[in-house]
């Protein structure tokens, strides 16, 4: 392909609805084939799972889904001029260098946010947290919603070096492969000094039968066997760990972690099993689960621009 022009438009600066999925995909390649950094084309892999587990009304709330606050931000992190966009990061250590492309994109997000009326009172959502002990995890405060029944989370940190663009694309992955607990976008909280972006979603409750024996890896495993994911063992700090209980499905590089016995749950009545809070991500070139898949020996994925 040719490169792009240093001085091309920013794609910040044009509605999403004028470039469209198609030129929003056509620009992702362009850049990657020029050894960019740009948001990953998840489209191919969605498509893969979307027959068997197609649940749209639990990607969003009304008119909102992942699908679209993806499309603004990648417009932003796509959108900076040539120069400005990094080289695809080589190693672990190079991904925080995405800084810049996520700044970028978070900002179209936050424009588009306020346009349409998504931001929610940021006050309210601390006061039900707070009031609920400021339940939460290493990346959301969580606290429940006992009349519609579901847990609400807002991000207040990124894991993995992860970009906002990555945990979008996160929760739609969740949503093909978890159909039961997929998540739903709710709206974002804009701090008013900080001015800092953070998406609020929202997951069914599920009712966990506490008196039977806790999940056992081998149960996770043949669950996620049925889905075509085999076990990798990775490593953490240089030494192999089993506790990232991660699976790969190696036709559409998905790598899924953190399912232990708190994520991997026993429902009720012999109903099976539910998957609550995976991490999932794209093991793609310059990604976070690519250089880790090669730190035990997995190829590093070709690019999605060849």
């Amino acid at each position: 392909m040719d490169s792009l022009p240093d001085n091309q438009p920013p794609a910040n600066q044009q509605p999403v609805a004028a470039l469209g999925l198609d030129r929003l995909l056509s620009h992702s390649l362009e850049l990657r084939s020029q050894h960019c950094y740009a948001l990953h084309p998840v489209e191919a892999v969605v498509q893969h799972f979307r027959a068997p587990a197609d649940s749209p009304c639990q990607q969003g709330h009304g008119e909102l889904r992942f699908e679209q606050a993806e499309a603004h931000y990648r417009a932003g992190a796509q959108g900076l001029r040539l120069s400005e966009i990094p080289q695809l990061p080589q190693q672990l250590r190079e991904l925080s260098r995405l800084s810049t492309v996520d700044r970028a994109g978070r900002k179209a997000l936050r424009r588009w946010a306020e346009e349409s009326g998504l931001v929610m009172d940021e006050a309210r959502f601390f006061q039900s947290w707070e009031e609920q002990g400021k339940r939460g995890g290493a990346e959301h405060q969580v606290y429940y919603d006992e009349q519609c029944g579901r847990w609400f989370k807002r991000l207040y940190h990124g894991v993995n070096h992860s970009t906002l663009g990555d945990y979008l694309i996160r929760m739609r992955l969740h949503g093909l492969l978890f159909p039961e607990t997929a998540y739903r976008l709710e709206g974002f909280t804009l701090n008013a000094k900080s001015r800092e972006l953070a998406p609020v979603v929202s997951q069914p409750h599920v009712e966990v039968d506490t008196t039977q024996p806790l999940v056992s890896k081998a149960e996770t495993q043949d669950l996620m066997a049925a889905m075509g994911f085999a076990p990798v063992l990775l490593k953490h700090e240089g030494v192999l760990d089993d506790g990232y209980f991660a699976y790969l499905h190696p036709i559409t590089g998905i790598l899924a972690h953190d399912l232990h016995d708190e994520n991997v749950v026993r429902l009720p009545e012999a109903a099976g099993l539910a998957v609550i809070d995976p991490y999932i991500s794209l093991a793609r070139m310059g990604t976070w689960a690519a250089f880790k898949l090669a730190e035990v020996g997995f190829p590093l994925p070709p690019d999605d621009s060849l």
